[in-house]
């Protein structure tokens, strides 16, 4: 009996210093999206293992893993711990207890790094896989992980990241063709869908399924609270001529960095002045009004890897940093637009470190990067306030064409009246081109 006792004592202890520690997390001001708040923290990335360019999204049900890392640059290694929390569908944090949806009650800590090798910009990388021994997610859905450190108790939150989990639970079934409203046919691209309900319940599809439709991966122009146009017994059926469409913009720029004694393709210039390499990018112009012109790109992603001294087995700690330089020509600044540089080198998203300033004298858009050797895509995206909040356009600067090939994203949740968060239920990729 007594043993009993202290196993459940065990138990609420547990518990509770689960509960501890999410408080200590959630009661930050921080964001759910992806966020770097450590200037010395580069090259953050969550994808698949063994799939570089794949997107962070995961089967409940099967063996796979997330890979999470990042560098840190030219300082002592830290300590860096971590723990993951559970959103809703519009990624608000979930308003359930964590044992609900993990199998973890004690601080854990980021174990796995390496100094890089024989690299003039000393740095240390992390990584980690998830789920792991220490780890286990119980549920699906929206997740975020926060990496921090601790200082006398205190924690700081250096990054957050976005990943999702799914379970199949219903098929989806879809097609992306050019838009057929004649205001949208020669820029838009069209995606219909159809979910197959006929193995899971839902009883009520107005207000217990959400939908979001993403084009390759991009947060800022997703589509979302989407309402089925017709329901039969077995399919929710998606079909809109004027909703569920994305501006085709253009394929992304790239350039390629990985060996720094060539000078590769939109490279203009490589330089070494201790202790870092400059690189000058060939000056980009805007493509607005440019015909449409066939590239291989890899949809925004970015690949780290380096040919130097022969060294490409581990790019991660081999791969020199360089400060890239980015130059977009315009004969004047833009009076109503904010330009932004873009891709997921940037984590998708439109923030003060990528904003782009207007030099005068070169007559160009300027900015400088701090990136790891790799094959970069990015593009450029303008930006105005309108109508209290901020417009993005993807096409104002690169130009857009029904051609473009385009990976889009759909993400089907579901919450009936007796849950208590946002399943995901299904998960689809579809492309433009590719059938």
């Amino acid at each position: 009996m007594p043993c009993k006792i202290m196993k459940n004592f065990i138990i609420i202890l547990s518990i509770l210093l689960s509960f501890e520690c999410f408080s200590q997390i959630t009661n930050y001001n921080f964001s759910t999206e992806n966020r770097i708040y450590n200037e010395n923290i580069k090259t953050v990335r969550i994808h698949p293992e063994n799939w570089e360019i794949g997107q962070p999204v995961l089967n409940l049900y099967s063996d796979n893993r997330l890979l999470f890392s990042f560098d840190q640059i030219e300082s002592q290694p830290e300590v860096y711990y971590y723990d993951i929390i559970h959103c809703d569908r519009n990624w608000n944090i979930s308003n359930i207890s964590p044992v609900d949806y993990k199998d973890v009650f004690h601080e854990l800590e980021i174990t796995n790094w390496e100094d890089s090798y024989s690299t003039m910009v000393q740095y240390t990388h992390y990584k980690l896989y998830l789920p792991n021994e220490d780890i286990n997610l119980k549920i699906s859905g929206n997740y975020v992980l926060v990496v921090y450190t601790l200082n006398e108790n205190v924690k700081n939150i250096v990054c957050t990241q976005r990943f999702m989990v799914y379970e199949p639970l219903v098929d989806i079934i879809g097609d992306v063709s050019i838009a057929n409203v004649s205001d949208y046919k020669s820029y838009f691209q069209k995606v219909d869908f159809k979910i197959n309900k006929k193995n899971y319940r839902i009883d009520d599809p107005f207000r217990e399924v959400k939908v979001v439709v993403m084009q390759n991966f991009q947060w800022d122009n997703a589509v979302t609270d989407i309402q089925p146009t017709f329901i039969d017994n077995n399919f929710l059926t998606y079909q809109y001529d004027d909703k569920i469409i994305f501006n085709a913009a253009n394929e992304y720029r790239y350039f390629n960095f990985n060996n720094l004694e060539v000078f590769s393709e939109n490279i203009e210039n490589i330089e070494f002045k201790k202790p870092y390499y400059y690189i000058d990018l060939v000056k980009d112009k805007n493509r607005m009004f440019d015909p449409y012109s066939s590239a291989e790109d890899i949809n925004g992603k970015y690949i780290i890897k380096t040919n130097r001294f022969g060294n490409r087995s581990k790019p991660e700690v081999e791969a020199e940093y360089a400060i890239v330089k980015f130059r977009l020509e315009m004969p004047n600044p833009l009076s109503a637009w904010t330009v932004y540089l873009y891709g997921n080198f940037a984590g998708n998203q439109l923030t003060e470190n990528y904003k782009m300033k207007y030099n005068p004298e070169s007559r160009c858009y300027e900015t400088l990067m701090f990136l790891k050797q790799g094959y970069y895509n990015y593009r450029y995206v303008a930006v105005k306030w309108k109508d209290g909040k901020n417009i993005s356009d993807h096409s104002f600067l690169e130009g857009s064409h029904k051609q473009t090939e385009n990976d889009y994203y759909i993400f089907v949740y579901h919450k009936a009246v007796s849950d208590n968060y946002d399943k995901l239920i299904g998960y689809k990729v579809l492309n433009s081109v590719k059938k």
